[in-house]
């Protein structure tokens, strides 16, 4: 299978999580300097150069303590350790609600949580009493993000920047504003202002060697990245996004190694795990990249796009059974993904599952109804489940849709399906003269299907035969042939 990944801003899947991770140590750092109001202790004892008189007070202590453990948890990079945290600090929040930044570290793990209304009231409840914080405002505009309000984000972002033109914080989420709509170069700006605002921001940092990255300016980024590792070396995403840099300059070992960075800091994070098993799948560690797909899955069994890798090396592998039962399970999570009922009509007709298959390339033809092939997929493998009539019927259908100046070849073939006659000549001789090596090979197969439909066994074979030996391995008529052979339909071409 030729793995299609959808577009991200439509499947974003486990990003909001992985942003808020960002937003929660950030706003974590905030809730501890203003609650704790001094150095955070270490093991019981006073840091260096502070005296046991000095200490923190006791219920001072045990807040510190209770923010820390919270942010352990958020930094497992789950739902559930999320949620865990989230209860914590909202208590918290509740005992002291006073305490801005208390209430918008609770608001991040909410969303770390996948609590998003939740997050947008606790963060809301900071606006009504603070219009002007910026940190709100900025906590805001990532939500508007989450939730795909473009609008109430950019005017989230623009009170925020005159509530606080040099903070930070803010300066770092117009740059992500602007990365998120591929503008690289005001992107680079905001997050450089953002950093002379603060060199210490680990966000801003990321965001830049994120930016540079897609400016495909890979030494840089990597050098930035380098410096944002330094900032936040307990966070996964620098590793994981400097594996990409360095991985374009084709430095694969050290790549790997910043991957498998990322996961032991975050192993309960299933997107990471995801990344690594697209690394190993394209180096060709199929058991891997398996292995890293089948984690990620059980981690976040919601999430479709772990399915369709493992499906797409499963397939490849010729294990359609299991394939297949990850192709339903992305249609199950993600109908949009039309190119799932593709694969799961190719593994259910290798299988001999006709109705399925049938099916299948149906709903795929009514989301590409410019894919001709679906249609005729869908007829031949109708008339396999032993039903000639309703193949006849549903070609019938789509024939006259077909422009015949620009697509008279699949026009012919389903004219075929349609009069189940032998009165080939014409799509024969259109064949013949076809230019187009994938459709011409596509043709011979399908024109194979229509005779062992037609109960000329020994026909088929012969443009099966002439269709394998185009070789057009990156085809779906190709992948649909290999069952032909398995068969004993023809000869292995």
């Amino acid at each position: 299978m030729k793995i299609r990944t959808p577009d991200c801003a439509s499947a974003r899947g486990t990003a909001p999580i992985a942003a808020a991770l960002l937003l929660g140590a950030s706003l974590a750092a905030a809730a501890l300097a203003s609650c704790a109001g001094s150095p955070k202790p270490s093991s019981g004892k006073p840091p260096v150069g502070q005296t046991a008189s000095a200490r923190l007070p006791a219920a001072e202590e045990k807040r510190v303590q209770e923010l820390q453990a919270a942010a352990t948890l958020l930094g497992k990079g789950n739902k559930s350790d999320s949620g865990v945290a989230a209860d914590k600090l909202g208590a918290m929040a509740a005992a002291e609600p006073q305490k801005a930044e208390l209430r918008l570290v609770h608001a991040a793990a909410l969303v770390s949580a996948g609590k998003l209304p939740e997050a947008r009231a606790e963060t809301e409840a900071v606006l009504a009493a603070e219009p002007t914080n910026s940190q709100a405002l900025a906590l805001a505009a990532e939500l508007a993000r989450f939730a795909g309000d473009e609008k109430a984000r950019r005017s989230y972002l623009d009170r925020a920047l005159a509530a606080a033109p040099r903070d930070s914080a803010v300066l770092a989420a117009w740059g992500e504003l602007y990365l998120d709509g591929k503008d690289w170069p005001k992107a680079e700006d905001f997050f450089r202002r953002s950093l002379a605002a603060d060199p210490g921001n680990p966000d801003a940092a990321l965001g830049l060697g994120r930016t540079l990255y897609r400016e495909a300016k890979y030494p840089e980024a990597e050098a930035q990245l380098d410096a944002a590792i330094a900032l936040d070396p307990g966070s996964p995403l620098g590793y994981s996004d400097r594996s990409r840099a360095r991985r374009q300059q084709g430095k694969y070992r050290e790549a790997e190694a910043d991957l498998d960075a990322a996961v032991a800091r975050s192993p309960d994070s299933a997107w990471l795990w995801l990344d690594r098993g697209r690394f190993r799948m394209d180096k060709g560690d199929r058991a891997g990249a398996e292995s890293d797909f089948s984690r990620a899955i059980a981690l976040d069994p919601g999430y479709f796009l772990s399915y369709v890798y493992r499906g797409g090396m499963r397939e490849e592998a010729g294990q359609d059974r299991l394939a297949l039962d990850d192709y339903r399970k992305v249609i199950e999570l993600y109908p949009e993904y039309w190119y799932a009922y593709e694969s799961a009509g190719t593994v259910a007709f290798r299988l001999g599952i006709w109705p399925e298959s049938a099916a299948d390339f149906r709903v795929a033809f009514t989301k590409a109804p410019e894919r001709y092939e679906y249609a005729i997929a869908s007829a031949i493998a109708l008339w396999r489940a032993g039903k000639p009539k309703e193949a006849a019927a549903f070609a019938g259908t789509i024939a006259p849709r077909v422009d015949r100046e620009k697509n008279g070849i699949y026009w012919n073939m389903l004219r075929l399906i349609q009069d189940q006659n032998d009165v080939a000549a014409e799509l024969e001789l259109k064949i013949q003269a076809e230019k187009k090596l994938d459709l011409k090979s596509a043709m011979l197969f399908y024109l194979g299907q229509y005779w062992l439909c037609r109960g000329r066994v020994e026909l088929a074979g012969k443009y099966f035969a002439l269709s394998g030996d185009m070789k057009r391995q990156d085809s779906l008529e190709y992948r649909l042939l290999q069952a032909e052979f398995a068969r004993g339909a023809a000869p292995h071409g």
